[in-house]
């Protein structure tokens, strides 16, 4: 399944679990084995129009998802640079990892801290200029939709995870039809089974993937 980007807020969108696909994929397998007499070669209707509405979920998460990754570009080239006051090589860049900086937040988070008393010089130096970048950042982010772009990437994440679920919990009563769910899986559910890079996919994992491409092939011929 295709992830959040990065930058989205709220809660992750429920995902499909690892042991639930492989069972599913079994169980796939195993209709496909043992065909019904007078097996049908469509899917029926009510997983055709299923596969019409994953199809625009598709396509409605691939626009949402350019329109997002443009915006984060234009976002990381028009944002102003972090002060280097906020940065490791400031007055409390040794209470920070490199590659971190301080927030406005953070810094009223420690000026309320007893046991950091020896700190509050620097950080009350420093809380107007981590307001100031803010407020830069945010007049960028406004005036690039950056928001509005993240909401939408993540609505249709989760009209594609609800697509795909359908598709993967109607009945099967066909080859074809079981070939449109391991289309799915390969399209949304499980697209890291077929990855070339092995911490992307497990061996127990490129077993199933051979079946479900197994069993495309057979709806192919």
């Amino acid at each position: 399944m295709p992830n959040l980007p990065v930058s989205a807020k709220g809660s992750p969108l429920p995902a499909f679990t690892r042991r639930g696909l492989l069972t599913a994929t079994a169980s796939m397998a195993a209709s496909t084995l043992m065909p019904p007499a007078g097996q049908a070669t469509q899917p029926d209707a009510e997983l055709t129009a299923l596969g019409r509405r994953f199809e625009q979920a598709i396509a409605a998460h691939e626009a949402a998802q350019r329109h997002f990754n443009d915006c984060e570009r234009r976002y990381l080239d028009e944002c102003p640079d972090i002060p280097h006051a906020l940065t490791h090589e400031g007055a409390l860049g040794h209470l920070i990892r490199d590659w971190d900086y301080w927030r406005a937040r953070e810094l009223r988070a420690l000026l309320r801290d007893a046991d950091r008393q020896h700190d509050w010089e620097a950080a009350q130096a420093m809380l107007p200029v981590a307001l100031s970048h803010e407020r830069r950042e945010r007049r960028v982010r406004r005036k690039l939709h950056l928001r509005e772009a993240a909401r939408q990437h993540e609505a249709a994440i989760e009209a594609g995870q609800k697509a795909c679920a359908a598709i993967l919990n109607a009945p099967s009563r066909s080859l074809a039809s079981i070939a449109m769910k391991a289309r799915a899986v390969k399209r949304w559910a499980a697209p890291e089974w077929w990855s070339a890079e092995p911490s992307h996919a497990e061996l127990s994992e490129r077993l199933p993937a051979q079946v479900l491409d197994w069993v495309i092939a057979m709806d192919d011929h």
